[in-house]
């Protein structure tokens, strides 16, 4: 098997090699992390997808959000939106309430959702930063950037793809 500076070196020069090897990079790092996120959490019982979720409703929402709105946060559907929600609910972290248009479920959370976030902090941060101990404070800073402007095109990618449907 070839190491990774072999196969970074084979992909240098031509752009198109370089953002072939970007994208996977991303998903096998994605796939990496993925694993660490479900390992750090194992102790409470949160998957990966949960605990994405559980961060998105606690920081992207100023009201409790309907589950389309958190299926559109999450770029996933309804469907997976609802099964994610009922485990949740099921573990006491948030709860599913009919809004006043009865057709409409919002998510809101619940004392023990702010329990377990609480004490996280350190720990987190921790864990997060293993994962770009790596990089020098520019690197992170550069990535920072360069992400915000990937995470925006792909959002109106993803846009026009569920157009086209």
């Amino acid at each position: 098997m070839k190491d990774s500076a072999e196969i970074v070196n084979e992909h240098a020069g031509s752009r198109d090699a370089m953002e072939r090897y970007i994208l996977v990079a991303l998903f096998l790092i994605e796939q990496r992390w993925n694993y660490i996120v479900g390992r750090e959490f194992l102790p409470e019982n949160i998957t990966p997808k949960q605990w994405l979720f559980l961060v998105i409703l606690g920081n992207v929402f100023e009201r409790p959000p309907s589950m389309h709105e958190m299926a559109k946060a999450m770029s996933t559907t309804h469907q997976n939106v609802k099964q994610i929600a009922v485990r949740l609910e099921e573990k006491g972290l948030i709860r599913i309430k009919p809004d006043r248009d009865r057709r409409i479920l919002r998510l809101e959370t619940t004392p023990r959702f702010h329990e377990f976030w609480s004490g996280r902090d350190e720990r987190d941060r921790a864990a997060v930063g293993s994962l770009f101990e790596s990089l020098d404070d520019d690197e992170v800073e550069d990535l920072f950037r360069i992400f915000s402007k990937l995470e925006e095109a792909s959002k109106r990618r993803y846009m026009e793809y569920r157009k086209r449907r």
